[in-house]
């Protein structure tokens, strides 16, 4: 358990950064995501455009909001349940 512990305190260990599969189910979403958005930015002003990228920051900041919370709440719940085995075996 220490190596681990010393790998989080080095920076070895990170659940934000993860590769994935350009054919996978997200890869293939991150990419009509991306098609979408150059056809949608073609199509608009230069306001439309700013107040489009305003919303698209919101929205990533609000993704990685939830996505933070989920982790702590993840995490939390899998020490509960490892307090709760090891409360079990004696």
């Amino acid at each position: 358990m220490s190596q681990i512990l010393k790998n989080l305190y080095y920076g070895n260990i990170s659940s934000c950064e993860k590769s994935f599969d350009r054919n996978s189910e997200y890869g293939k979403e991150l990419r009509t995501v991306s098609e979408t958005e150059e056809k949608l930015l073609s199509l608009l002003n230069e306001v439309e455009k700013e107040l489009l990228q305003t919303f698209s920051d919101a929205h990533g900041n609000m993704s990685r909001i939830a996505t933070a919370d989920s982790f702590v709440d993840g995490f939390c719940l899998g020490m509960r349940i490892a307090i709760e085995v090891i409360e079990k075996q004696f």
